[in-house]
């Protein structure tokens, strides 16, 4: 009754947006990014299998902890724009009675945004919600935010892409910014001095008896992706937009990387033989992955094993998550990660480490790019707009 009603709300000069549920309909929404940003050198595809596996209850943990649907706007018959609407309950109860949009595309055509977004407003607001905003791909735990600054480079792996209409649309909808955030690049070529030196202060913490650094238990996969989440969840508890990751949703996500992941590349630092800080990066998959978006298990096989010639072709490591726990920020934890970065930057074949997006309160994490000299690469925004 409730998707007869947005349907018919969703009607605007031709335009019927329809709720997501036919595999039709959802391969609609899982293709639509390649209508608008198939021409765009700088766009990379998403992985088909990963956004039809968050579709889908059974294979994403986070539906258990929030409502979600999914739609697709038609004209003629034809699939031209689709949005997704959350309602996260623990980010609700944090934070207030917001709505969430996410995996917005839309053709450049007011009408269809317009659409899209009074169909995901009366789907929040009959769930209690007063505000939406967005764009959060479900929720800021994955991909969020609009990229405002930054169209001609490519998105690294976990940065989003769109096409230069994307904020007029929005604003022209009535929505507002609520808050930038922005990604950061790091490179051997430009910033190896700086690196040098913070390696060289990693080093001098290492000295004491107390602090030491090891590599991942690969074999205990399961079980170090808990004490990642557990640092994590400890490490930002106090900061901007940070809702605790859940075990299951937080092995998803892991889940989806474990592909790709280079154990040269994540560290965990201890104290007293405890657990107290980590670095994960993962490489820059969005380099060779095929324009299709189609990853086939052939390939993600090779890719474990590090036998695709593509592979060779990855120079970038993205910074996915770092962490330091609270009881442990004045021992010299912090210094010890960024000198794993920074080892990451002067040695092995990656010569670019990037960030994913850094709050504009995140004073944390913005004062440790300040210290490696980072560069702004890409600027993105979350808007927001009253129901009602």
């Amino acid at each position: 009754m409730t998707v007869t009603r947005v349907q018919q709300a969703g009607r605007t000069l031709g335009v019927s947006v329809r709720l997501a549920e036919s595999p039709a309909q959802r391969r609609d929404f899982v293709r639509l990014p390649w209508l608008v940003n198939g021409a765009d050198p700088a766009w990379r595809p998403p992985l088909r299998r990963t956004v039809a596996a968050g579709m889908r209850v059974r294979s994403n943990p986070f539906h258990a902890e929030a409502d979600i649907a999914h739609f697709v706007a038609y004209r003629d018959r034809r699939p031209v724009g689709r949005i997704a609407v959350t309602i996260d309950h623990e980010y609700v109860r944090r934070y207030g009675a917001y709505g969430m949009f996410g995996f917005f595309d839309c053709i450049d055509d007011l009408s269809v945004a317009q659409a899209l977004f009074d169909t995901a407003r009366d789907w929040a607001a009959d769930r209690g919600a007063v505000v939406l905003t967005g764009p959060y791909n479900y929720s800021p735990r994955h991909d969020m935010g609009l990229l405002v600054e930054g169209f001609d480079q490519p998105p690294t792996l976990m940065q989003t892409h769109n096409p230069a209409y994307y904020p007029r649309l929005l604003r022209d909808c009535g929505f507002e910014q609520r808050f930038d955030t922005t990604t950061y690049r790091w490179t051997r070529d430009e910033h190896a001095a700086q690196a040098e030196r913070l390696r060289l202060r990693a080093r001098k913490v290492l000295r004491s008896n107390r602090i030491g650094v090891r590599a991942p238990d690969m074999r205990n996969f399961g079980a170090e992706v808990e004490l990642l989440r557990r640092i994590y969840n400890e490490s930002f508890h106090d900061h901007p937009e940070h809702v605790p990751i859940t075990a299951p949703v937080f092995a998803a996500l892991a889940g989806d990387l474990e592909s790709v992941l280079d154990p040269a590349l994540i560290r965990i630092v201890e104290v007293d033989g405890r657990p107290s800080g980590f670095s994960m990066l993962v490489p820059d998959f969005n380099q060779v992955v095929p324009r299709s978006g189609r990853v086939t298990p052939s390939l993600i096989g090779r890719l474990i094993a590090k036998r695709d010639n593509r592979i060779r072709g990855i120079d970038t490591a993205v910074v996915v998550m770092i962490g330091v726990a609270p009881e442990h920020t004045g021992l010299g934890v912090g210094r010890v990660v960024a000198g794993q970065i920074a080892d990451v930057v002067l040695s092995g074949r990656y010569r670019q480490v990037t960030t994913t997006w850094i709050h504009e309160r995140n004073h944390w994490s913005k004062a440790l790019v300040a210290q490696m000299k980072a560069a702004p690469a890409k600027r993105y925004r979350v808007y927001e707009k009253a129901i009602g």
